[in-house]
């Protein structure tokens, strides 16, 4: 059977350090080599998530920004992706406006991934700007109103604040048509929640199939942690939570394995190799 693996980033592949441990890369790289088909999910944008992932020998495309983009490692290609309509981001940043919230914008340009933002008055989403650059040397676009590059093939909108101060938002998202949100707590931070809009037409499980079709893959396992892993767990046929995962999504695993920090993927996935070896 053509079995594809598929594993979110932060709070499930990722150990607390928001990075690939050794262990990791050394049993995956070695099932790999020996045939493994393994692949990332997850909501980072290309700057970060590439380079996170660059000591894996990853051969699948890897599925971005919550499956808005799937990128192939072979060609250095976005292979898909799906963007909002300028009068959908209009609206967007007319109901953030009136919230008194910003935002970020992303887009490509020439395939190359852009960052834009016009106000720095969050204090969250300014610490996040600082740590992206400082640590993976993201680039931002600052612009005088967002409404500008509306046009501008957007892909995603992302907030972090207080989970109080986006509940509102996300739920008037829901008549806003066009759309999908995410809405779930930040797994680095008990202080914050993000919220992540993008089209209506993406999304993990869209992703997966995707992958499911061209790769003509029989059977897709996946794993996950957080609330935006859900339809990454519809997409599989099984699908397992790390034990430091939410427990909504607990509840939809096929069972809970050891936790990040425990490189409890990697040891599962190594053990589920050997154990097709035997069989």
């Amino acid at each position: 059977m053509r079995r594809l693996f598929v594993s979110d980033l932060d709070g499930t592949l990722l150990n607390s350090d928001a990075q690939v441990s050794d262990e990791t890369a050394r049993i995956l790289n070695s099932e790999i080599e020996r045939g493994l088909n393994f692949t990332i999910s997850t909501a980072r944008t290309p700057t970060t998530a590439l380079k996170i992932v660059d000591k894996l020998n990853l051969r699948i495309p890897v599925m971005m920004m919550n499956g808005v983009l799937i990128y192939d490692m072979t060609s250095k290609k976005y292979i898909k992706k799906e963007a909002m309509d300028s009068s959908v981001i209009m609206v967007l940043l007319g109901l953030i406006k009136v919230k008194g919230l910003n935002c970020f914008l992303y887009g490509l340009e020439n395939e190359q991934f852009v960052a834009y933002y016009d106000s720095v008055e969050s204090t969250s989403l300014n610490y996040f700007r600082n740590e992206r650059i400082m640590k993976y040397d993201k680039k931002f676009t600052e612009v005088e109103d967002l409404s500008l590059v509306a046009g501008r093939d957007i892909i995603y909108c992302m907030l972090r604040e207080p989970k109080e101060k986006l509940e509102g938002l996300y739920r008037e998202l829901s008549v806003v048509k066009g759309v999908k949100a995410d809405f779930y707590p930040d797994v680095y931070s008990d202080d914050y929640y993000m919220l992540e809009i993008y089209s209506d037409q993406a999304s993990k499980k869209e992703a997966v199939d995707y992958l499911r079709k061209i790769g003509r893959f029989e059977s897709v396992t996946s794993f996950g942690d957080n609330l935006n892993d859900k339809a990454l767990a519809e997409a599989s046929d099984y699908f397992y939570a790390v034990s430091n995962a939410q427990k909504e999504i607990k509840l939809m695993a096929s069972a809970v394995i050891p936790s990040n920090d425990e490189d409890g993927v990697a040891r599962f996935i190594e053990q589920m190799m050997l154990a097709g070896e035997r069989s």
